[in-house]
């Protein structure tokens, strides 16, 4: 319900700058969150079966031919995580990884509820073009995260279980050495 009446000018200028600052605050304060508060067990962040994996992203909007036209809103951010300063594949950066993809998908979650307050100072009509404004741009991060994630579980699976026989082979090779000592 609008409460807040301005001109036409004032209104698209007050729209502009409002995404702007709920875009980079959000962000932001996200972050800077505890990396622990994105716990990729939690039930909401599991991959549900109707998903097949990741699967049906790519097949209602074929992830894989845009997803890297799409720039990390961590460049943004002094100290954020990017996948692109990954150096190896090791089980604790893939780790790392797949808890950021939590943090990310759930930031571009919150991004979606500011579009509600457009509704303040816009009309009904371009209250709801905000609101689709706020679900549209923030529906492409969410589901590049719930396309790669399972992906890159898999791939966490493979290199813990390397982790594990390289631990046993290491274990079974080792043979005890008889030291004697003079006395």
């Amino acid at each position: 319900m609008r409460i807040i009446f301005l001109s036409k000018t004032a209104t698209i200028i007050l729209d502009i700058v409002a995404w702007i600052l709920f875009h980079l605050s959000i962000g932001y304060t996200f972050s800077k969150l505890p990396i622990e508060l994105f716990d990729p067990e939690k039930k909401w962040f599991q991959t549900k079966p109707w998903e097949k994996g990741g699967e049906i992203y790519q097949k209602i909007f074929r992830v894989k031919s845009w997803k890297k036209l799409i720039p990390s809103g961590a460049a943004l951010y002094r100290g954020a995580y990017e996948i692109k300063h990954i150096t190896e594949y090791s089980v604790e950066n893939v780790r790392l990884w797949v808890k950021e993809s939590c943090r990310s998908e759930f930031c571009h979650i919150v991004m979606i509820l500011p579009g509600f307050l457009f509704f303040l100072w816009n009309s009904v009509e371009a209250g709801m073009w905000m609101v689709a404004y706020a679900f549209l741009n923030n529906l492409i991060p969410i589901v590049m995260q719930r396309y790669n994630r399972p992906r890159v579980n898999r791939l966490l699976a493979q290199l813990e279980e390397k982790s594990k026989q390289k631990c046993e082979s290491a274990t079974l090779s080792y043979e005890p050495q008889t030291v004697l000592i003079d006395s």
